[in-house]
Formats: structure tokens, sequence, C-alpha cells
């Protein structure tokens, strides 16, 4: 059932382009949450914007469309994530049988394309009901999503050979999360995130690690002959000023909190010790027990998808969280991409540090792309002209396959996105899309970077000549 081809693909999440909100028995998501009852007061997109439509990709008629379009790029590979709620409107319980079959029929339509679905099972939304519960800061919701996960298997698990449990753990949890919690509570700045901030949601990503593992371990029990992995947000952490001690260790501290701390855990079944140390001393709750341990070393994924857009350049900062600041470090000249400094020999360094580090794991670059401003993106006619997109994409997948050249096991590249769709915080304002969606008519209109991607595959990659 695994497949040793080369897999060319793009990805994209459940609430990013589904619409359909409240369609066929769906429940009500966190998301949902944050974009329509908390509008009233203080839009956590700050332009009243939604997911309730975005881009329609739930729509049968729309998706079959959208499905020739992949095929007419080449790609042989479609990441996709489920929406929990869709198939457990409660989170636990009762079965949306609905649900299922629009899971069901939508994997079917991929496959009769000669496209082979990658399913995430969770990026980010989760179900209401389990929100209000304490969400992953429950121990409780390491159950739940063993439940939720052995429900997809039993639906899915004959059609899809690659799932994956969880997605970017670190962006949702220490970035997302907490600044949705600022914008609730009013706080002056969505980015005011503080080490607070930091000490609850190392619980939750504990939780989070925890249950990967196990539903993993469940897999593997119930006879699965498929690959079941977890997709990482990674990123090179670069002093800002390499002469300044200070800046030296900031980097450090940061590359075991961002990288080293899921990495660890999934391949060595342990945390950095600075983590430990860290975490400890700003919450005496986050204390885990040894057998979580064994169960994290006794349930290593069968790959790791790795999501790089950039490196990030740390430097000391008292007034950020844990002392350090990578999010506003960009030293690309104007126009940079939204996402950070274009540097795809990090990608390079970043897949080769996995191999001499890690065992050298299965990789799937499961996402990789860039988002730049309206002068980088031009509509000309029935086209739309985004050069820097074009060779963001070409760039990178170079540095990937070098890697590849250089011993690292990559067995596909992913790019991120497809479509223009909802960029959560940003809303609409961020289009990281391939092709041009208008979000009001939903027309479809592919850019040059559309071509460019598409010649790559047609080619079989890209090589330092081209």
């Amino acid at each position: 059932m695994v497949s040793t081809r080369f897999l060319w693909g793009a990805a994209s999440a459940a609430y990013q382009v589904e619409g359909a909100w409240q369609a066929d028995g769906k429940g009500l998501s966190n998301w949902d949450l944050y974009t329509n009852v908390y509008r009233a007061t203080e839009s956590v997109t700050g332009r009243q914007e939604t997911g309730n439509v975005a881009i329609n990709a739930y729509d049968r008629a729309q998706y079959l469309a959208d499905i020739a379009l992949m095929r007419e790029l080449g790609i042989n590979c479609y990441r996709f994530s489920l929406s929990w709620a869709r198939i457990l409107p409660d989170g636990v319980g009762r079965v949306n049988e609905a649900g299922v079959a629009h899971y069901q029929r939508f994997v079917d339509d991929l496959l009769a394309a000669g496209i082979e679905p990658v399913v995430t099972l969770y990026h980010w939304d989760l179900p209401r009901a389990l929100d209000d519960r304490g969400g992953w800061y429950n121990r409780e919701s390491v159950g739940w999503f063993r439940n939720y996960a052995s429900i997809v298997r039993e639906a899915l698990g004959d059609r899809v050979s690659k799932f994956i449990t969880f997605n970017e753990p670190f962006i949702d949890l220490f970035l997302i999360e907490p600044m949705v919690d600022n914008i609730k509570l009013g706080v002056g700045s969505p980015f005011a995130i503080t080490d607070a901030h930091y000490a609850q949601q190392a619980v939750a990503l504990h939780h989070w690690l925890v249950a990967s593992a196990e539903t993993i371990g469940d897999f593997r029990a119930a006879g699965y002959t498929g690959e079941i992995g977890v997709a990482l947000p990674l990123m090179p952490t670069i002093p800002e000023n390499p002469g300044k001690s200070e800046d030296i260790r900031a980097a450090a501290l940061a590359d075991a909190v961002i990288n080293r701390w899921c990495l660890d855990a999934l391949f060595k079944g342990r945390y950095p010790i600075e983590v430990m140390t860290t975490f400890r001393q700003l919450n005496p709750d986050f204390a885990p027990f040894e057998a979580d341990f064994g169960i994290l070393a006794a349930n290593k994924p069968d790959f790791l998808g790795v999501n790089f857009y950039a490196p990030a350049y740390v430097r000391q900062d008292e007034a950020a969280p844990l002392g350090y600041n990578w999010f506003d470090t960009n030293p690309d000249p104007e126009p940079a991409a939204f996402n950070g400094p274009v540097r795809p020999d990090y990608l390079r360094r970043l897949l080769e540090r996995i191999r001499d580090e890690y065992g050298n794991p299965a990789i799937y670059i499961t996402e990789n792309g860039a988002g730049f401003g309206p002068v980088d993106e031009q509509m000309v006619g029935d086209s739309v002209h985004d050069p820097r997109r074009a060779n963001y994409i070409r760039r990178h997948i170079e540095a990937a396959l070098k890697a590849k050249e250089n011993g690292v096991d990559l067995r596909g590249y992913m790019v991120w996105s497809l479509f223009d769709n909802f960029e959560w915080l940003q809303g609409y304002g961020r289009r990281f899309g391939l092709v041009h969606v208008d979000f009001d008519t939903q027309r479809r209109t592919p850019k040059r970077s559309f071509d460019a991607y598409r010649e790559i595959i047609a080619q079989g990659g890209v090589t330092t000549a081209d």
C-alpha cells in the first residue's frame, strides 16, 4: 500500500478552504467561534472575515473543478485535513455520517483522478464542545483524539496510504492561540505573548505529542498498512548578531523550543534538557511522567512532515517570552515575503541536520511556499504575474533535491498552497496560492507560479544547471 514514487503535491487545511460551516450536520469548531461569535466585538482577523465560505471546497462541483486543475498542474498527491467537527459534531459520541460520506467521496474522486490523498487528522480546528471542556489542556484530550482517529481509520484507512496526526503544534499553540486569547481579552496588541502563555501551552503540547504517539500505536495495532507521521514547523534559528553572545544563547534556546522539542520527542522519546528545565520553572504542572516518554519512544512516526518557510533570526529580548525574539526579525530588504527571509540554503541545511541527528527518517516536505504583497502579484489580462513566488518555489525545490542527492531520505514535496485561501489571523489579506481565487465569485485563475511548478514536475525536478 505504501508508494515508492516521489510525490509532487500541494497542501491545504479544512477550515481554510472548505466553507460550508454549518452544512450537513457539521458541529462548530473553535475557529467558527473565533470568527463568528467574537467578531461582534473584536474579529480575530481584524476585518470581520470568516471561513464560513472560504473557497467553497466542500461543494463537490467546485472541488471536481479544482481536481481538474490539480491534474493540469501534474501533481500526484494532495494533502488536506479533515474537520473533526464535521465527523463528530460534539467531538465525541454521535458520528455524523454525512460528514464521513463527504470525505469518502472526496478521497474516491482524488483517486479516480490519479491523485494520492495525504490526510491530516488535525489542523487546528478543535470541536467547540471539546474546547469548552478545556481543549488540549485537559488530559482527556488524548482519549478524545484517539477515538476520533479510530473513526477516521475505519472510514478511510482502506483508501488512504498516508495519514498525518497533527500539523504544526508549535505555531498553533505558542503563536496563534495566545494571539487569539489576547484579542478576546482586549489586550493592546495581539503580539503581547508572555511567559504565562508559554507556561500554559507547554501542557497542551505535551498532550498533542502523547495523543499522536498513542494514535500511531493504535493504527499499527489495528493492522493499518500505510504510513502515519507528523508535520512540524521547522525553522533553523540564527543569531541576529552572530558576534553577540546573548543572541547566540537566545538562538540556542529558541532551537530547543521551536525545533528540538518535537523532533526529540518523535525520534528520541524525550524532551531536550533546556525545555524540561525552562518549562518546569515556569509551570510546576509541566511534569511529564516517565510513562509518557515510554509511549513516545515506542511509537515513532513512519515519516516526518517538514513544513519550512524560512529560518528565524533570533535576538535576545527580555520583553519577549523566554527572553528571545524570533518573529519579527527579517533582514530581507523590501519587498520581503510575509513568512520570513527567503533562504532556501537553510532548507537544505535543515534536511541534512535531520539526516545526521535523527537517524535519517523518511521525509515529506508537507508545506513550503511564500506570500508577497500586491506589488508582487499583478493581474495582467487573464493571468496573474507572481515572479517572486515562482522564484521561491524553484529555489527551494532545488535546495531540497540537493539534500536528497546528499543522502536525505526525501520522498515528496508539497507546496503551500494550490489555492489562495483563508489565512487564519490574516484572513483573506494574504495570498499564498499558485491559483488566484476571487473570493466574491470563486473564480480560479492560475498564476505564473502554477506554470513554473508544472514545468518543474514535468522535468522531474530542477537542478543547479536550471
